[in-house]
């Protein structure tokens, strides 16, 4: 059975209705996501390659976990969820806290214009990545890479990083560059 997603007012507001997935990016309808940044005791964020199964920027690098907040859900919750489901590690001992949410809109093709409230938060572990299980139909593998080099690679017009995360990325990067206690 596909998960429902509440269909949100251009405010971000429930407005009642709820659709699939693919029926909310077909009809262009607003929606939230979350979005988290996982860093371990190095400074290393945890970045995935996009499975070349998925819908959009397959092959492409990502931001450490994302997903749509189903029908009903909470941000943090479904935080919680996506870590579950995208790296399948144990989410209970995880501080994570919420950092800023944001509006993007992007026509990635006919049937998928997305328009989302995104929820961004980011936790803190340390993590060996041969404890980390991967849903290989939508992540192909995760790396650590050092903050800096993060930079570097948002700061390349030409990197593999999904375009879509940019503006965001650089926000999260502002952010930590002026209050890194977070």
């Amino acid at each position: 059975m596909s998960r429902l997603i509440d269909v949100l007012t251009p405010t971000g507001l429930r407005t009642g209705e709820t659709l699939s997935r693919a029926e909310i990016h077909r009809l262009g309808k607003y929606h939230r996501a979350i979005h988290l940044y996982l860093f371990n005791s190095k400074n290393e964020l945890l970045l995935q390659r996009r499975a070349l199964t998925v819908d959009n920027f397959p092959g492409a690098l990502s931001i450490s976990v994302l997903g749509h907040v189903d029908a009903g859900e909470h941000s943090s919750a479904t935080v919680r969820r996506e870590i579950q489901e995208e790296l399948g590690i144990d989410t209970s001992p995880l501080t994570i806290e919420f950092l800023f949410s944001y509006f993007s809109e992007a026509t990635l093709s006919a049937t998928y214009i997305d328009r989302q409230f995104n929820d961004v938060y980011l936790a803190r572990t340390d993590l060996d990545l041969s404890h980390i299980h991967i849903d290989p139909s939508e992540v192909s593998d995760v790396t650590f890479v050092s903050f800096e080099r993060f930079k570097q690679i948002l700061a390349d017009p030409h990197s593999e990083l999904a375009p879509v995360y940019a503006n965001e990325c650089r926000d999260l990067v502002y952010f930590l560059d002026h209050w890194p206690t977070a």
